[in-house]
C-alpha cells in the first residue's frame, strides 16, 4: 500500500515508470493524473508535494492542469502562429522575425522564463551578441521581444517588462544618394544594369535564379522581401505582367506591374511554386554590394548603396530625366497615397507599364 494515499507507481507500456495520482478537492474528484508527464515527478514523495501545490492553485480558481508555456522560446512559437492566422504577421514578416530571434535571441535567453530574464541578460545581447550591427537592427529586438512580454502582463503572468529598460534607438534619415557617391542617378543605374549580365554567383548552379533576383531589383525596384516570395503562379508571361499577392505587400493590396524581357527566359524554366527559391535575406545585402563593385560605382570612403535604394534611384529618374508625373511614378512603386490623391486619383495599369518601359528603353542605352 501507497505511503501516500491516492498516489501510486505504474509500470508504463514502453517500460517507463509514472507517478499516477487520484484524489478529491473542495467536494470534486479528480480523474487519475499523470505527475511524471505533467510535473516532471519522479517519486511518489515528489508527487505528494506537487499535490499540495496543485490544491493550492485549485482554491485560487486556477487551472493547475493546463501546461503553461513560460519560455520565451515557448512563447514567441506561440505568438507567431496567433499572428499568421489572424493576420497581424505576413509570411514575410515571420521570415524576416524568424532570421532575427534564431540568430541573437533563441540561444542566448530564449530558453529562460520571462521572470528570469534579467535587464543585464538583455544588455549582453545588446553589447555583446548586436556590438556591430546597425540601430536599425538593435530596434528590431525591442519589436519582437516587447510584445510577448507586455501580454503575460495582462494575463497577470508578470509584473514588469524588462525590456522597456533598453534604449529605442532614433533612426536618422537615410542620407540623400548624392551624398554616398560621385555618380549620378541615371550612370548609377545603367552600370548596375549591364552589370548584372556579369554577376557570378558563389554557387554556379545560382547563377541564372541571382541574375534574374537582380535585374528584377535593379529595372522594378520593388521590394527584395516581395521578390523572393514571388511564385510562378503569380507571373503571366504571355503579358509580360506580375500580378503581387496582397500576402506579401506592404500595402496589403494585390498590384500589377510589368516583367523585363531580361527576366522571362529565366521564368520560363520555372514549373511551380517561388521563382526565387534559393535566394536567403540574410545573404542579399552583400549580394547587392558585390553587384555595385562588379559595376564599378564609386562611393565616398564608408559609404554603401543597398538594394532599397533602387526605389529611390528610379524614382528619380522617371521624374527628372523623363518627366513623368511624379504620383504615377510613386505609383509604379506601389506607394500608398494620402488625402485626396489616394480617393480621386488613380492610374490604370496600362499607364504603369508605359512609365516602366520608358525607364527601361533609358537605362538600356
Amino acid at each position: 500500500m501507497s505511503k501516500y494515499p491516492g498516489i501510486t507507481t505504474k509500470v508504463m507500456k514502453n517500460g517507463t515508470t509514472s507517478i499516477m495520482v487520484s484524489f478529491k478537492y473542495l467536494s470534486k474528484r479528480y480523474p487519475t493524473k499523470n505527475f511524471t508527464k505533467l510535473f516532471g515527478s519522479k517519486t511518489e514523495k515528489q508527487a505528494y508535494y506537487r499535490l499540495q501545490e496543485v490544491k493550492l492553485e485549485i482554491s485560487k480558481g486556477r487551472d493547475p492542469f493546463t501546461i503553461t508555456k513560460e519560455t520565451l522560446n515557448d512563447l514567441y512559437e506561440e505568438r507567431k502562429i496567433t499572428s499568421l492566422k489572424n493576420g497581424t504577421w505576413r509570411p514575410r514578416t515571420v521570415e524576416s522575425y524568424d532570421y532575427f530571434y534564431n540568430k541573437y535571441i533563441r540561444k542566448t535567453i530564449g530558453h529562460k522564463k520571462l521572470s528570469k530574464i534579467t535587464y543585464e541578460d538583455l544588455r549582453k545581447i545588446y553589447d555583446i551578441e548586436m556590438a556591430h550591427v546597425e540601430n536599425s537592427t538593435k530596434n528590431q529586438f525591442k519589436r519582437i521581444v516587447r510584445p510577448i512580454f507586455a501580454e503575460e502582463i495582462k494575463k497577470g503572468n508578470l509584473h514588469t517588462n524588462v525590456v522597456d529598460m533598453i534604449e529605442t534607438y532614433n533612426m536618422p534619415v537615410r542620407e540623400k544618394i548624392e551624398l554616398r557617391t560621385f555618380e549620378n542617378n541615371l550612370d548609377i543605374v545603367r552600370k548596375l544594369y549591364n552589370a548584372v549580365p556579369k554577376y557570378e554567383a558563389l554557387a554556379y548552379s545560382q547563377k541564372e535564379e541571382m541574375r534574374s533576383y537582380l535585374m528584377m531589383i535593379v529595372m522594378t525596384a520593388h521590394r527584395h522581401g516581395e521578390l523572393r516570395q514571388l511564385t510562378i503562379e503569380d507571373c503571366y508571361l504571355d503579358r509580360k505582367m506580375v500580378i503581387a499577392p496582397k500576402t506579401i505587400t506592404k500595402t496589403k493590396e494585390d498590384y500589377r506591374y510589368p516583367i523585363p524581357e531580361e527576366v522571362i527566359p529565366y521564368l520560363k524554366t520555372i514549373k511551380s511554386g517561388l521563382i526565387f527559391p534559393t535566394v536567403k535575406k540574410g545573404s542579399m545585402y552583400q549580394v547587392f554590394q558585390r553587384l555595385v563593385k562588379s559595376a564599378g560605382i564609386e562611393t565616398f570612403k564608408g559609404k554603401r548603396i543597398s538594394p532599397h535604394d533602387m526605389r529611390r534611384l528610379m524614382l528619380s529618374v522617371m521624374i527628372k530625366d523623363l518627366r513623368i508625373d511624379s504620383v504615377l511614378a510613386d505609383s509604379c512603386l506601389n506607394h500608398k497615397q494620402r488625402g485626396v490623391i489616394n480617393h480621386y486619383l488613380s492610374f490604370e495599369y496600362k499607364d504603369i507599364e508605359e512609365a516602366y518601359y520608358k525607364y527601361w528603353k533609358l537605362i538600356r542605352k
